[in-house]
């Protein structure tokens, strides 16, 4: 079958766009791979008691990437091959996945503040296991010395774990942890101390770390809503090219039949 000058154009400018494709496909694939298993990231979520939310973001993303390098193999074979079928399967698949795409988008938008209330109710229960688990305990640490902070909203947020009553605050919790190594704060015996006291003056970080884990955990999503949005508009183009190529096949095969 002969395609016009200008459709054969199109045909290796489809080939070109879909191995692109299939290069976001990667980038998302191992993105999404990077986001669930960065050992960063897992203990920064197990210290909020895994953060389900999270995660199925983090599957659907993983899951949109690898379909995407299944299509972007479909649409360079259907331009290579002219074939019609693989075109018309390519261009189906590729608007599933930007309504996948929107809704993921959605779904992360409107669940944003839910992710944060989420931080705020189940990190409290993280901290009263704090004694007994060592994962958890490792997680919490992690995070109030990365974002040198103490507690969930702040320090007085350790007052009434069993922790706190056999010991003190965690040594995470002290301002100069990382200059010494060693205890160097302490909030006993309490002098009434309550979230009005000065803690800095006791040698405690006086900031909550609920407000610096989300914002942490929304850096990634600003990451894949950049991502999504340079692929989806991509994905635009490679809807109008296979609908083109697909049309100019079907009325060279009504030119030149068999």
């Amino acid at each position: 079958m002969a395609l016009s000058d200008c459709m054969t154009c199109v045909k290796y400018m489809m080939f070109a766009f879909n191995f692109l494709f299939w290069l976001c496909g990667c980038a998302l694939l191992c993105v999404g791979l990077w986001l669930c298993f960065d050992p960063t990231m897992r203990e920064y979520t197990y210290a909020a008691e895994e953060l389900e939310e999270y995660y199925i973001a983090v599957y659907v993303l993983i899951g949109i990437g690898g379909l995407m390098m299944l299509i972007g193999f479909l649409g360079c074979c259907g331009s290579c091959l002219e074939n019609t079928c693989l075109l018309g399967t390519f261009f189906f698949f590729l608007m599933l996945i930007c309504i996948a795409e929107v809704g993921g988008g959605l779904f992360a938008y409107f669940k944003q503040e839910e992710i944060e209330t989420l931080i705020q109710t189940k990190m409290p229960t993280s901290l009263n296991k704090y004694h007994s688990d060592k994962q958890v305990k490792e997680a919490i640490d992690k995070i109030q010395l990365d974002f040198l902070c103490c507690g969930v909203n702040g320090p007085i947020d350790w007052k009434n774990t069993t922790f706190f009553q056999d010991n003190d605050v965690p040594v995470s919790c002290c301002i100069n942890r990382q200059k010494t190594g060693e205890r160097s704060c302490t909030m006993k015996p309490p002098p009434n101390v309550n979230k009005d006291t000065d803690f800095t003056s006791l040698g405690i970080s006086p900031d909550g770390c609920a407000n610096s884990l989300y914002k942490a955990l929304q850096s990634n999503v600003t990451l894949v809503a950049g991502l999504v949005i340079g692929i989806g508009a991509v994905q635009v183009l490679g809807m109008i090219f296979s609908m083109c190529l697909c049309c100019a096949i079907r009325n060279s095969d009504k030119n030149y039949p068999v």
